[in-house]
C-alpha cells in the first residue's frame, strides 16, 4: 500500500511539474490570496492530499495503466512456475514410490520366479537343479533384494531397462511400439467423451430430473465393468450387425470398439460430474441476475453456468485420462489389441520380470503425469486452493 502511494504521488508531482513547465513558471497575481498560497505551498504534499479531484483521479488512472498491466502478468508466470516446480518436486517423490513398488511386486510374486521361467524356457521336464541355478543367476535372484534394487535403480539412471528373459531383446526396445498403440487408443477414446460427455452434462444439469438420470446413469456405468461393455459392443456391434471386427490389430477398423469401449464409460462419468456442477452453479446468483437481464437459457448455460464450473470440469477430464489408461489392460486383452495393458498382461503369465517391471512403471508414470497436469490445473485456476 505505501509503495502504490509513493507511485501515485510521484506520478502526480511529475504531472505538475509539466504543468508548471506548460505555465511558464508564471503567477496570477489577481487571484484570490487563498488560491496563490495554495500555489506556493509543497507541490508533493498538495499531490498526495488531494486525492479526490478531477485531475488527481485522472493521474491515478495513468498510474494504474502503467503498473498494473505488466505486474499482473509476470505475476501469474511466477505463480504457475512455483505451482510447477512444487507439484514436479512431490511428482519426484511419487515417482520413487512407484519405483519401489514395481520392484516389490516382483519379489512377492507367489511361486518360484526362477523355477517358472526355466520351466517356461526349457519344458518343465527338462528343468534341473543346475539348470534352474543358471537361470536364478542371470536374474540376479541369488543376491540379496537390497543389492538388486540398488542395481536396477543405477540401471533406471542409465536408461537401461534391462533384456527380456523371453525373448532376450532389449526391454526398451519392445516397450515402443505397445506404448504407441495404447497412446493412440487413449488418444482417440478421450475427445469422444469429452464431446459428448459434456454437453449430456450441461443439458441433464439445467433441470432437476436431469440431474438425477445422470447421478443413476453415473451409479449404473460404475458398477458396470469394461469388459462387459466391451462384451455388449462385440455382441451387437461385431456379430450381430457384422460391421467391425472383433478383436485384433491391422487397421482404422480395429480400433473403433476399443476405443468405444473406453469412451462409453468416460463419457457417462464425464456427463455426471458435468451436470453435477452445472447444478450446483445455476444456483448461484449471477445466474439469476443473467436471466433478469433477458438471456435465453442456452445463453445462460454455456456463457455463465459453464465457464463458472470449467476449472474442476478440466480437472476430472484429467483423472478421465488417467482412468483410461488404467483401463486400457482390460481392454486390450478383450480385444487382443497389441499395446502396452496386454504386455504387462502377457509379461505376468509368462513371469518375464524385467518386462513387468518397465510395463508397470511405464503406466503408472503415466497416470501419475495425467494427476499432476489435474491438480497443475485446479491450482491455477483456483485461487481457493493456492498455498
Amino acid at each position: 500500500m505505501e509503495l502504490a502511494r509513493a507511485r501515485r504521488c510521484a506520478a502526480r508531482l511529475r504531472v505538475h511539474i509539466l504543468r508548471a513547465g506548460s505555465h511558464g513558471g508564471a503567477t496570477d497575481h489577481h487571484a484570490h490570496p487563498a488560491r496563490r498560497a495554495a500555489d506556493h505551498s509543497p507541490l508533493l504534499v498538495r499531490t498526495c492530499a488531494r486525492p479526490h479531484q478531477a485531475g488527481d483521479r485522472r493521474d491515478q488512472r495513468s498510474v494504474r495503466s502503467q503498473f498494473s498491466d505488466q505486474p499482473d502478468a509476470m505475476g501469474m508466470i511466477e505463480l504457475a512456475a512455483r505451482m510447477l516446480a512444487r507439484l514436479l518436486l512431490r511428482m519426484v517423490g511419487v515417482t520413487l514410490v512407484l519405483v519401489s513398488l514395481s520392484f516389490m511386486m516382483v519379489e512377492y510374486l507367489p511361486g518360484d520366479v526362477a523355477f517358472q521361467v526355466a520351466a517356461a524356457r526349457y519344458d518343465v521336464e527338462n528343468v534341473t537343479p543346475d539348470v534352474e541355478a543358471a537361470v536364478r543367476r542371470e536374474l540376479g535372484l541369488d543376491q540379496p533384494a537390497a543389492v538388486r534394487f540398488g542395481k536396477w535403480l543405477g540401471a533406471l539412471a542409465r536408461g537401461d531397462l534391462g533384456r527380456s528373459v523371453v525373448t532376450h531383446q532389449p526391454v526398451a526396445a519392445m516397450l515402443d511400439a505397445p506404448l504407441r498403440r495404447t497412446l493412440l487408443l487413449v488418444a482417440l477414446s478421450i475427445p469422444i467423451s469429452v464431446a459428448f460427455g459434456i454437453p449430456l452434462g450441461l443439458w441433464l444439469g439445467r433441470t432437476p430430473s436431469g440431474l438425477t438420470v445422470a447421478k443413476l446413469s453415473g451409479a449404473l456405468a460404475s458398477g458396470t465393468p469394461t469388459y462387459v461393455i466391451g462384451l455388449l459392443l462385440v455382441l451387437i456391434v461385431s456379430i450381430k450387425w457384422n460391421m467391425l471386427p472383433s478383436a485384433g490389430y491391422g487397421g482404422a477398423a480395429f480400433l473403433v470398439l476399443p476405443a468405444a469401449t473406453l469412451a462409453l464409460r468416460g463419457m457417462v462419468r464425464i456427463a455426471l460430474f458435468t451436470a453435477v456442477c452445472i447444478a450446483e452453479a445455476l444456483e448461484h446468483p449471477s445466474i439469476g441476475f443473467a436471466r433478469m437481464k433477458g438471456l435465453g437459457e442456452t445463453a445462460v448455460l454455456v456463457g455463465h453456468a459453464l465457464p463458472m464450473s470449467s476449472t474442476p470440469i478440466i480437472a476430472f477430464v484429467f483423472a478421465t485420462l488417467a482412468a483410461h489408461l488404467e483401463g486400457t489392460a482390460v481392454v486390450e486383452q478383450l480385444f487382443a489389441y497389441p499395446g502396452l495393458g496386454k504386455l504387462l498382461v502377457d509379461s505376468v503369465l509368462a513371469r518375464d520380470v524385467p518386462m513387468m517391471q518397465a510395463c508397470a512403471l511405464v503406466v503408472g508414470m503415466l497416470i501419475v503425469v495425467c494427476n499432476t497436469l489435474a491438480e497443475f490445473s485446479v491450482r491455477l485456476f483456483d485461487r481457493r486452493t493456492r498455498t
